[in-house]
C-alpha cells in the first residue's frame, strides 16, 4: 500500500545532497581521528599494498641493523686488541735486544760475531750477451744436491722450459735464465724453499742454500745432457740422443685394408703419447690419410704428426746404414731429442693387425706346428692347432687374419683368412667361394668354411675341419701315406698354430761424460774465534819440477815416469793420522785435472773416515788448496804431512809437518745468568700474546683467535639487505703467539742466533699485526657505510609509506568544517 507521500525532483535532489554530505562529514571524521586517508584495501588498493610493502622491507631492514651494530662492535674490539698486541710484541723485541746486548756469559758459546753462511756454489765462468737455447739439443741443464751428491735433481734449461720465461728461447737473457732455474726450483719438492738462483754483478751464476752453517751443502754440475755451458761445465765429449730401433724392417707398403692397424704409446720421458695408424690417420693438415696401402715415408710422417701435435719430442724416421748402421737400415728408428745418459725414450707396442708378421717392426710372430699325424698306409696325415675353436669361437675384428702354407702331396699353397672370406665353394678343386662374408664374429665351422673355400680355390686337396676330441683346427691330407705340413706365417686371431706377440725394438742410451760438480759448503756462526785452518803454498809449474799450470789453474795427472803422487797425511786434534791419497788412482789421470776434482778427491776420502766426517773440509782458495776444520775455538786442531813425490801446494815427503789451532774469543765458555732471566720474561710475554688474543672477542665473535686452523670458526658474516644477497665475511684470524709464528726460547737465549731468529720472528709478526689492522679498518669503514645507509633508507621508505596513507592535517579539517556548514 502507498504511503501518499509524493516527493518532487527537487526534493529527492536535496536529500541525496543530504545524504552525500553526511557520507563525506562521516569520512572526514574518521581521517581525523585516525590521520590515515586510506586504512584499508577498500580506500585505495594501490596505495594500501604499495605502503605495506614499503613498511614492510623498513621493518626488516630495521632488523639488520642490530647485527650491522655487533659487526662494528666485533671489528672494533679486534682493531683494539690488534693495538695490544702489538704492544706486547714491542715489549718482547725490546727483551729480545736485552738479551742480544749481553756478553756477560762469554762468547764462546754467544755465537753473534759473525752469521752463520749458506753453502754457496758460483759458476767459474760468466754468461755474456745472450744464450741461444732453441731446441732440445740446445741444452744448459745442471745437476743439483743438497746432500752430497747422494740426490740428483735436474733443472732443464732447454726450448721446453724456457718457453715459460721467453718467446724467443733463441735469446735467453741471464735474468730470464735465472728466472726459470728458479722456477723450476719452487716446482721440485727436493729444492723448493731450500736453494734460490742469482747472477752476480760479474755476469756469473751462483745457488745459494737457504740453509746455514756446517750441515749446508750444495753441489752443482753441467747435466750429462748440457751442450751449453753456464759456468758449471759440461760433458768432455758431445753428449749423443736415446734412440730405438724397430725390430724389423718396416716394408715398402703397410696393409691398412679391412680395418688393420698399428697401436703402440711412445714416451720421453715428460709425456706419453698413444700413436695409431690406421687407414684414416692424417699424414699431414692438409687432408692425407695412409689409406688401405699405406707407403713407408706416409707411415713415418703419421707417426711424427701424432708425437708432434700431442707435444713429444721423440721424433721417427727410416734408418739408413750411413747414419744408423747397417743393423738400423729399412728400419724405423725412433730418436730423442734429450741428449745424453739421461735422455728418456721407450715404445710400449700396444696392438697390432697392420702388415705381415712383424707389422710395422714392433710385432712378431712365432709358428708352432701344432699336434701331428705322421701319414701311414691307412693314416692321413694331419696337423691339429692349439686352440679349441668350441669354447673360444674365433674373432676377426679390426683387420685380424691368418695366413698358412698348406703342403699336400708335396704341392705348397698359401691361404689367407680374414672377415673378407666366403664361407662355401663348390665340390671340385678350384672351386671359387660362393658364400657369405665371415664377418668379424664367425662360427668355427664357418670359418672351417671358408678355409676350405680357400684351399679349393688354390687347387688343394687338403680339408680342414675341427678335431672332434680337441675342438682346434684341423688340416687332413687329400688322401693315406701322403706328407701334409701347415705352417702358419702370421695369425693375429690366435688359430694356434702360432703365437702373436711385441718388440719393443733395441734401445740405446744417450751418451755423455759426467761433469766435476762445484761443491761449497756452509760455515757455522762465529764470535769471533777462527778455525783451524792450514793454506798450502801455489802450487809448482812444470818448469819447477811441478805439475801445475797456472795459465788453466789444472794439474797434469798423466804422467808415468814417476807417476804424480801429491799424497799427504791428516790429523784431527789427537785422533789416528789418516793417508789422503792424491794421485791418478783417486783423481784421474788426465793432463788437466781441475782444482774441484782435486778437492773432491780429497773431501770424499774425508768423509769416509768416520773421525774426520764432517769435521773437516777441502778447498781451493786463491788456487791454494786449503784444509780447515768445520767448527771453532781452541779445541780444534789440524796437522798436516806431505807423504808423496809430488808438491800441490802443501810440499813433498819430508817436508816439516803444517799445524794450525783455532782459538777462542772472549774468555770462558759459560751462560749468561741475565740472558736466562730475560729469556723467562721473553717467554712470559708470549703467553700474554696468547691470552690477549683469545680474550678480543666481541658477542661470542672473536676476529683474533681461534682453536683450530679452519677459518670458519671465526668469520664474521653480515647482512646489508632483506633477501640477504648483499653480505659480506669478515675472515677472522689465529694471533695467539703460535698463529703469530713467535716460539719461545729453547735455550734460554744463551746463543745469538737463537735471539735473532726470535727477533726476525717478531719482525713477521708486526707485519703481519700491520696488515691485518689495514684489513680490519677497510672492513670497518664498509659495515659503517651500510649502517649509515640502512638508516637512510629506511627513514626514505617509512617517508613513502605515510606519504601513500596518511591524511593531510590542514585539508581534513577545513573539509570537515565546510561539510559541516554544507550540513
Amino acid at each position: 500500500m502507498s504511503s501518499g507521500i509524493t516527493l518532487t525532483a527537487a526534493t529527492r535532489q536535496n536529500l541525496l545532497s543530504l545524504q552525500g554530505t553526511a557520507d563525506l562529514l562521516t569520512t572526514t571524521q574518521n581521517r581525523l581521528s585516525t590521520g590515515k586517508k586510506v586504512t584499508s584495501a577498500l580506500d585505495n588498493p594501490t596505495n594500501f599494498f604499495t605502503s605495506q610493502s614499503l613498511s614492510a622491507r623498513s621493518s626488516d631492514l630495521s632488523g639488520l641493523l642490530d647485527g650491522l651494530s655487533n659487526g662494528v662492535q666485533t671489528i672494533q674490539a679486534a682493531n683494539q686488541g690488534i693495538t695490544s698486541l702489538q704492544k706486547l710484541v714491542d715489549s718482547a723485541k725490546s727483551t729480545a735486544q736485552q738479551a742480544l746486548a749481553d756478553k756477560s756469559g762469554g762468547k764462546g758459546t754467544i755465537l753473534g760475531g759473525v752469521a752463520a753462511q749458506s753453502a754457496v756454489a758460483t759458476g767459474t765462468s760468466a754468461v755474456t750477451g745472450t744464450l741461444d737455447l732453441s731446441s732440445l739439443a740446445k741444452d744448459a741443464s745442471v745437476d743439483i744436491s743438497l746432500d752430497g751428491g747422494v740426490t740428483k735433481n735436474t733443472l732443464r734449461l732447454d726450448s721446453s722450459t724456457l718457453k715459460s720465461v721467453t718467446s724467443d728461447t733463441s735469446k735467453v737473457t741471464t735474468d730470464q735464465l735465472v728466472t726459470a732455474l728458479n722456477g723450476q726450483i719452487a716446482a721440485n719438492t727436493n729444492l723448493a724453499g731450500k736453494v734460490s738462483a742469482s747472477i752476480g754483478t760479474n755476469g756469473r751464476v751462483s745457488f745459494t742454500t737457504t740453509d746455514t752453517g756446517a750441515a749446508a751443502k750444495l753441489s752443482v754440475s753441467g747435466s750429462l745432457n748440457a751442450t751449453t755451458d753456464i759456468g758449471f761445465g759440461k760433458p768432455a765429449t758431445t753428449p749423443t740422443a736415446a734412440k730405438i730401433v724397430a725390430g724389423a724392417a718396416l716394408g715398402g707398403t703397410t696393409d691398412l685394408a679391412n680395418g688393420k692397424s698399428s697401436v703402440f704409446s711412445i714416451t720421453d720421458g715428460n709425456k706419453s703419447v698413444t700413436v695409431t695408424l690406421d687407414s684414416t690417420t692424417a699424414t699431414d693438415n692438409l687432408g692425407g690419410t695412409l689409406g688401405t696401402s699405406a707407403t713407408d715415408v706416409n707411415v713415418i710422417k703419421a707417426i711424427n704428426k701424432q708425437l708432434s701435435d700431442a707435444g713429444s719430442t721423440i721424433t721417427a724416421k727410416i734408418g739408413t746404414t750411413a747414419d744408423d748402421g747397417a743393423a738400423a737400415n729399412g728400419k724405423i728408428v725412433l730418436s730423442s731429442q734429450d741428449l745424453g745418459p739421461d735422455a728418456q725414450l721407450s715404445i710400449n707396442p700396444i696392438s697390432n693387425t697392420a702388415g705381415g708378421a712383424t707389422g710395422i717392426g714392433f710385432s712378431t710372430f712365432t709358428a708352432a706346428a701344432g699336434t701331428l699325424v705322421a701319414p701311414a698306409a691307412n693314416t692321413s696325415a694331419s696337423a691339429t692347432g692349439s686352440v679349441d675353436l668350441r669354447t673360444a669361437p674365433p674373432s676377426l675384428a679390426g683387420g685380424k687374419s691368418a695366413t698358412f702354407t698348406i703342403t699336400d702331396a708335396g704341392t705348397p699353397q698359401t691361404i689367407t683368412i680374414d672377415s673378407r672370406s666366403l664361407d662355401t665353394a663348390g665340390t671340385n678343386l678350384g672351386d671359387a667361394a660362393t658364400g657369405a662374408a665371415l664377418g668379424d664374429n664367425p662360427t668355427g665351422a664357418k670359418l672351417v668354411s671358408a678355409i676350405n673355400a680357400a684351399l679349393k680355390a688354390q687347387n688343394s686337396a687338403a680339408v680342414a675341419s675341427i678335431d672332434g676330441t680337441t675342438g682346434g683346427l684341423k688340416f687332413t691330407a687329400s688322401a693315406n701315406n701322403v706328407a701334409l705340413t701347415a705352417t702358419a706365417t702370421n695369425d693375429t686371431i690366435g688359430l694356434g698354430f702360432g703365437a702373436s706377440g711385441a718388440t719393443s725394438g733395441s734401445f740405446a742410451a744417450g751418451a755423455g761424460a759426467p761433469v766435476v760438480a762445484i761443491i761449497a759448503g756452509g760455515t757455522d756462526a762465529s764470535d769471533g774465534s777462527s778455525k783451524a785452518s792450514i793454506t798450502g803454498a801455489t802450487p809448482p809449474t812444470s818448469a819447477n819440477s811441478g805439475i801445475y799450470n797456472t795459465g788453466t789453474n789444472k794439474f797434469d795427472f798423466s804422467g808415468t815416469n814417476p807417476a804424480p803422487n801429491a799424497s799427504f797425511t791428516l790429523q784431527l786434534g789427537s785422533g789416528a793420522s789418516k793417508l789422503i791419497d792424491v794421485s791418478s788412482a783417486t783423481v784421474g789421470n788426465g793432463a788437466a785435472v781441475s782444482q774441484a776434482s782435486v778437492a773432491k778427491a780429497i773431501n770424499d776420502q774425508i768423509n769416509a773416515d768416520t773421525g774426520l766426517a764432517g769435521k773437516v773440509s777441502a778447498s781451493f782458495v786463491n788456487n791454494k788448496l786449503t784444509i780447515q776444520s768445520t767448527a771453532f775455538g781452541s779445541d780444534q786442531t789440524l796437522t798436516v804431512k806431505a807423504a808423496g813425490s809430488t808438491d800441490i801446494g802443501l810440499g813433498v815427503s819430508g817436508a816439516v809437518a803444517q799445524t794450525s789451532t783455532g782459538t777462542d774469543i772472549g774468555g770462558a765458555k759459560g751462560t749468561s745468568s741475565t740472558r736466562s732471566t730475560l729469556a723467562t720474561q721473553y717467554n712470559n710475554l708470549l703467553t700474554q700474546i696468547s691470552q690477549q688474543a683469545q680474550d678480543s672477542g666481541y658477542n661470542g665473535v672473536n676476529l683474533l683467535f681461534r682453536n683450530s686452523n679452519s677459518a670458519n670458526e671465526n668469520t664474521l658474516k653480515l647482512t646489508f639487505n632483506e633477501k640477504g644477497t648483499s653480505t659480506l665475511d669478515i675472515s677472522g684470524v689465529k694471533f695467539d703467539a703460535e698463529g703469530l709464528g713467535l716460539k719461545g726460547t729453547t735455550n734460554n737465549f744463551q746463543s745469538d742466533d737463537e735471539i735473532n731468529t726470535a727477533l726476525s720472528q717478531l719482525t713477521s709478526a708486526t707485519a703481519s699485526l700491520r696488515a691485518q689492522s689495514s684489513t680490519f679498518g677497510s672492513n670497518l669503514s664498509v659495515v659503517q657505510n651500510r649502517q649509515d645507509y640502512s638508516k637512510n633508507l629506511i627513514n626514505i621508505l617509512d617517508n613513502g609509506s605515510a606519504n601513500l596513507t596518511n591524511a593531510d592535517p590542514n585539508d581534513e579539517p577545513a573539509n570537515a568544517h565546510a561539510l559541516s556548514t554544507r550540513n
